[in-house]
């Protein structure tokens, strides 16, 4: 459903990544899509697993 990427922390629960929405406060989908990984580390997302599962959806 293309409307939920308006939303990212329904997108965050969708894929059941929720637990990260403080780190995207004020972000929108097209500017989470270009973070790298050291990018997201630095946002909060510390756990590599979480990472690896964005960058994956980024792509």
């Amino acid at each position: 459903d293309p409307e939920i990427l308006k939303d990212v922390p329904a997108w965050l629960r969708s894929v059941r990544l929720h637990k990260y929405t403080a780190c995207f406060e004020g972000m929108t989908w097209q500017e989470m899509v270009d973070l790298t990984e050291p990018q997201l580390q630095e946002k909060g997302v510390v756990a590599q697993g979480a990472r690896g599962r964005m960058l994956k959806i980024f792509q």
